[in-house]
């Protein structure tokens, strides 16, 4: 399988992007585990395989001259699960701190908007937190995370409706509580 690999690469390095879905085919699901375990999230792992294989096409001449390309492939799947979950804790870290600085009406506001935040995927998170809290625009943001624009819109449209449908069930659940 490394020597597939290696000729693979080599092939990739000179431009044939089927030697790139074969590759894909080999490593995409090693890439996935590797990332899901480290930072113990489908959606990221699923991102940093995408960035991977972005990597590998990009990087594909100096990969070919390595020895071992799945290990230096392993290293960058490493890398940047790690840069993921450190972005993601920044951002997860301001959010926090613009919940303290806002004002709630009750302390039951701010435990349901954290409650709803956090059921949301990370990059539906991260989006949100960089259009709503850090102002910037949504082309903006599909540069800052390397990503098509459409990607971007989706993701901030799915995570408007999942909060709004987790605001509506447990308000209509607050509702009926305090009937009762």
């Amino acid at each position: 399988m490394s020597n597939d690999i290696n000729v693979l690469i080599s092939d990739l390095a000179n431009g044939d992007m089927k030697a790139l879905a074969e590759l894909y085919d080999m490593l995409s699901l090693r890439i996935f585990n590797y990332a899901r375990t480290i930072t113990k999230n489908k959606e990221i792992a699923e991102d940093v395989t995408h960035d991977v294989f972005l990597q590998i096409n990009k990087k594909a001449v100096h990969i070919a001259k390595i020895s071992d390309p799945v290990a230096y492939i392993m290293v960058i799947t490493r890398n940047h699960s790690y840069n993921l979950i450190k972005r993601n804790n920044k951002i997860i870290s301001s959010i926090d701190n613009a919940l303290e600085e806002s004002d709630y009406s009750s302390p039951y506001e701010k435990l349901l908007f954290e409650e709803a935040f956090s059921t949301l995927p990370a990059n539906q998170r991260e989006t949100v937190h960089l259009y709503l809290i850090c102002g910037y625009s949504l082309k903006e943001i599909a540069k800052l995370q390397n990503t098509p624009l459409v990607t971007v819109k989706w993701r901030y449209g799915k995570a408007l409706s999942q909060l709004r449908a987790y605001y509506t069930e447990n308000i209509k659940e607050e509702n009926c509580n305090e009937r009762i």
